[in-house]
C-alpha cells in the first residue's frame, strides 16, 4: 500500500490534515488537481489490474476521488448518472471515496446530490464547479452532511443568504474556499452572524472592489474562533476587517500587497508563514515595526519579470532584511506557471537588464545564506511544489538564455523559433 501511495501520490489530494501550501490546492477553481489526477489515474487503473492482491491493496486509492470534469451538458448528465448507477450496484465502492469534483446539481434533479453523499459517506472533501446559471440550481442540503471537513464553490451566481445557508448544513467544516464571492442586492444579504466553530483555514475570493465592500460587514463579524490561515485576492480599498483577536491567531496569511493601506500594529504576533502577492509598486516600508518574531517561511509572488522590476526587488529585499525574523528559515519566489524560465522570452531584447538582474539574485542569494535562510524558487504548475535553489535557478536560466542568443531570429514570425523550457 505504501508503494502504491508514494507512485501515485498528490498533494492534498483528500489528506485533510494536510497543511495547503498554495491556498487554491484543494480549490474546484484551481485545475492542478485535476491536471494530476488525469496524470496518476493510468498509473493507477495498471497497478490495480495486476493481480487480484494488487486490487485488493489498491482499490481504496483508486476509488478515493472523483472529478466530474466534461465540458459538455449532455456529457455531464451522462457521467453523473453513470456515476451513480456505479455506486447504487456496488454500494462498498462510495465507502471508499473520500474527495468529490462534482458540478453544481442540474435543474430537475435538487436532491441528486444529497443522495450521491449518502452513498459516499467518507466524503470528506466536496468541491462544486461553476455552472451555466441557466442550468444550475442551487444546493439545498436536506441533511446536515457531519462528515464534509472541507467544502469549495464557485458561488458567483448566489446570494449571500443562499451561501450562509448551505454553510450551516455543514457543521464540521474545517477548511473552506469560496470564489465568485460578487456584489447582490441588499434583499439578499443575510443579516445574523456567519457561523464558522471548526474552519481554521479560510480562503476567499472577490469580483472586485464593491463585493468587498458588500462582503465586509458580514465578514467583520463572522464567529469563526478556530481561524489560524487565511487567504484572500482582495486589492480594493476596503479592508476585511477581523478583531485584532483574530489577527493575532493567525500563522498562515496570503493577500495582494497593498490590500491594506494600514496595517495595525499588534497584528501578526503568531504568523509562521506569509505569502505577498506582489501585483503594485506600492512601498512596502509600511511592514517595518510589525512583529515578524515567529515568521519562518516567506514566499514572494510575481507573474512575470518585466522592465523595472529590478528596483522593486531590492526595495522588497531590503525591508524584509531590515526586519526583525530570528526565526525566519526559507525565502521563496513564485514566479507563474514555469517559474522564471517563462520570462525569459517575454523579457526578450532585454538582456543586459536580464543579466543585472540575475545578478542581483545571486547577490541576494548570499545575503540570505549569510543568516542562514534557504532562498529558493516554486512555481504554479509543478502541484508538488519540489523547490530549486535559486543559484541553481540563475544557471539553468543563464544556459537557456545563451541558447536564445545563439538561435538566429525568425523574421517570418518576428520572434525567435520555439524552443521548449521544460
Amino acid at each position: 500500500m505504501q508503494i502504491f501511495h508514494t507512485s501515485t501520490f498528490i498533494p492534498g489530494e483528500w489528506n485533510i490534515s494536510a497543511t495547503a501550501s498554495h491556498p487554491g490546492i484543494f480549490s474546484s477553481a484551481d485545475e492542478l488537481q485535476n491536471q494530476a489526477l488525469k496524470a496518476v489515474l493510468p498509473l493507477r487503473r495498471a497497478i490495480v489490474q495486476v493481480s487480484r492482491l494488487w486490487w485488493q491493496i489498491g482499490t481504496e486509492v483508486l476509488y478515493a476521488s472523483f472529478h466530474e470534469t466534461p465540458t459538455y451538458y449532455h456529457l455531464q448528465t451522462q457521467s453523473i448518472d453513470h456515476f451513480k448507477r456505479s455506486l447504487l450496484s456496488r454500494p462498498a465502492l462510495g465507502c471508499l471515496i473520500k474527495r468529490l469534483v462534482l458540478r453544481w446539481p442540474r435543474k430537475g434533479s435538487p436532491s441528486e446530490i444529497d443522495h450521491i453523499l449518502q452513498l459516499c459517506p467518507n466524503t470528506r472533501i466536496l468541491s462544486f464547479y461553476s455552472a451555466d446559471p441557466a442550468r444550475h440550481v442551487l444546493w439545498e442540503p436536506r441533511i446536515l452532511f457531519n462528515h464534509i471537513r472541507i467544502f469549495d464553490a464557485d458561488v458567483l451566481y448566489l446570494s449571500q443568504k443562499c451561501i450562509v445557508h448551505m454553510l450551516s448544513s455543514l457543521p464540521n467544516l474545517e477548511m473552506l474556499h469560496l470564489c465568485g464571492l460578487g456584489r447582490g442586492d441588499e434583499e439578499s444579504r443575510y443579516h445574523g452572524t456567519l457561523r464558522l466553530p471548526l474552519v481554521y483555514f479560510l480562503s476567499l475570493r472577490f469580483v472586485g472592489a464593491q463585493a468587498i465592500e458588500y462582503w465586509t460587514p458580514l465578514l467583520s463579524t463572522a464567529d469563526i474562533p478556530c481561524l489560524t490561515s487565511l487567504s484572500t485576492n482582495h486589492n480594493g480599498i476596503v479592508p476585511l476587517s477581523l478583531s485584532i483577536d483574530a489577527w493575532q491567531r493567525i500563522t498562515f496569511f496570503t493577500f495582494p500587497l497593498g490590500s491594506y493601506s494600514v496595517f495595525e500594529p499588534g497584528i501578526f504576533r503568531s504568523l509562521t508563514r506569509l505569502q505577498l502577492d506582489l501585483l503594485t509598486r506600492i512601498p512596502i516600508r509600511q511592514l517595518s515595526g510589525l512583529p515578524f518574531h515567529q515568521m519562518s517561511h516567506l514566499t514572494m509572488i510575481y507573474r512575470s519579470i518585466q522592465y523595472g522590476c529590478v528596483s522593486q526587488w531590492k526595495q522588497t529585499l531590503e525591508v524584509f532584511l531590515g526586519l526583525e525574523m530570528p526565526r525566519l528559515r526559507v525565502v521563496e519566489l513564485h514566479w507563474g506557471d514555469d517559474g522564471i524560465h517563462s520570462s525569459l522570452y517575454s523579457a526578450s531584447g532585454q538582456d543586459e537588464y536580464l543579466e543585472a538582474f540575475f545578478d542581483y539574485l545571486e547577490s541576494s542569494a548570499h545575503k540570505f545564506e549569510q543568516v542562514g535562510v534557504q532562498f529558493r524558487e516554486v512555481y504554479t504548475r509543478n502541484i508538488y511544489r519540489v523547490p530549486i535553489p535559486i543559484k541553481d535557478v540563475i544557471k539553468s536560466a543563464r544556459e537557456k538564455m545563451a541558447i536564445r542568443l545563439a538561435l538566429p531570429f525568425s523574421a517570418e514570425v518576428g520572434c525567435l523559433p520555439w524552443l521548449s523550457l521544460e
